[in-house]
């Protein structure tokens, strides 16, 4: 039983296998959207074979003499349009006008044999609604022209009494059946075009649906929320603003050079990665706006592009918070890093630049000193002017570095920011 039960199982996944390559003959080289229109004619092809094997089959059961010109008929049509795939392979298109060919000679024969009022013709509507699919959309003269001619024979032959061929001699009964058959089969066929369009359509629903939350998604990373609301609604149109006052900072890892030419590309991408997300929970903890990363290095704003009243606060919250991300860091991984940060308050312009990649940016002086307050900052420190850490003092504790002579500022008494007050 073992050995009978592995044989049909073995059977049944051959025939399985030879009947997907069957499916996609004719869709090497192809298109996506050719090719699973080819896979589409060559399943109704099959399934045309099929069923006229197994007509072919009853009616020599029910009465083989009298039968055996329509059943000879019916194996010679079903074999030939098991051609069909093979002439895609030529052309993807030659396949679909052979299967129409053949199939309105084979319905043409099949009521003249049978007469009118076997019902036979109403396998032509069952074509016509099968030839958009089969033809395709985008070739619509083809998918006109199969569909005009169905239904014009269907029509003909439905108002045309066409008698059976002479050499029958059938019980109505055998008629009756054809007809109730005809109709069965012919509505299957409908529905199953009809189905299958709107699978395909709902699919595609699904995949633009999904596709636009990724985008949305996308851009929402890119973006500020309301930037990116604004460019939704109005891609083309410039987007700038000026803010009063805002709080940028700058944070960069030290000795970042040597660490970098130390590891593999893997291990430092996967080390700034790391890294950089925790810095962006911190970002959304505050509501702050990370505006870029160079390199090591990442730009934070508060402010904007939405007016926070606290925005220096939330700043300094934040660079407190990166300094113990960093000591976790090391603690967690035993590799000792640094963060030199840079904050500095002021006015500022922010917009949106580019087109293919449109990204969010800030300028202005106050940017440019936020740089320098990291550039000649310390290690481990948080360093600002004095005009941010007025902003503060209520709520933070400093320490004076002393009057700093900044490279294309000039001198400035400089702050570290040491801990939060509350």
């Amino acid at each position: 039983m073992g050995k009978q039960e592995t044989l049909y199982s073995s059977l049944k996944s051959g025939i399985q296998a030879s009947f997907q390559e069957w499916l996609q003959i004719g869709t090497e080289g192809r298109s996506k959207r050719q090719e699973h229109r080819i896979i589409l004619t060559n399943v109704m092809v099959a399934t045309t074979a099929f069923l006229s094997y197994l007509h072919a089959i009853s009616f020599a059961l029910y009465d083989l003499e009298q039968l055996k010109y329509p059943i000879f008929l019916m194996v010679v049509i079903a074999t030939a349009i098991l051609a069909t795939p093979y002439l895609n392979k030529r052309n993807p298109y030659f396949g679909s006008v052979y299967n129409l060919l053949v199939w309105l000679g084979y319905g043409y024969s099949l009521v003249t044999i049978f007469g009118s009022e076997s019902g036979v013709h109403f396998y032509f509507l069952a074509g016509a609604a099968s030839a958009i699919l089969l033809m395709g959309v985008y070739h619509n003269p083809l998918s006109v022209i199969s569909t005009s001619l169905q239904i014009g024979l269907f029509m003909y032959f439905d108002e045309t009494v066409v008698p059976p061929s002479d050499a029958l001699l059938l019980d109505p009964i055998f008629y009756k059946s054809l007809y109730f058959a005809a109709i069965m089969l012919s509505m299957m066929f409908i529905f199953c075009m009809v189905f299958y369009a709107f699978y395909q359509a709902q699919l595609a629903e699904d995949a633009l649906a999904n596709e636009l939350k990724f985008s949305e998604r996308l851009l929402a990373s890119m973006l500020p929320a309301s930037i990116a609301t604004q460019l939704k609604q109005s891609p083309d149109q410039t987007i700038a603003h000026k803010h009063d006052e805002v709080t940028i900072l700058f944070a960069d890892i030290v000795d970042f050079t040597p660490r970098a030419q130390k590891q593999t590309a893997n291990e430092l991408v996967t080390f700034l990665n790391d890294l950089f997300t925790r810095f962006d929970k911190l970002a959304m903890k505050y509501e702050l706006e990370k505006i870029k990363t160079l390199g090591d290095a990442i730009m934070v704003a508060g402010g904007m592009p939405d007016a926070q009243p606290d925005h220096a606060k939330r700043v300094a919250h934040m660079a407190l918070d990166m300094l113990a991300e960093a000591a976790q860091y090391s603690a967690e991984t035993g590799d000792e890093i640094e963060l030199r940060i840079g904050i500095h308050t002021g006015p500022a312009v922010a917009g949106v630049i580019g087109s293919q990649k449109p990204f969010y940016d800030v300028w202005g002086d106050t940017v440019n000193t936020a740089a320098r307050m990291e550039m000649h900052g310390t290690s481990g420190k948080i360093q600002m002017t004095t005009g941010t850490k007025q902003l503060l003092e209520k709520s933070f504790e400093f320490t004076k570095r002393g009057n700093i002579d900044i490279k294309g500022i000039g001198k400035l008494d400089l702050w570290y920011l040491t801990k939060s007050r509350f």
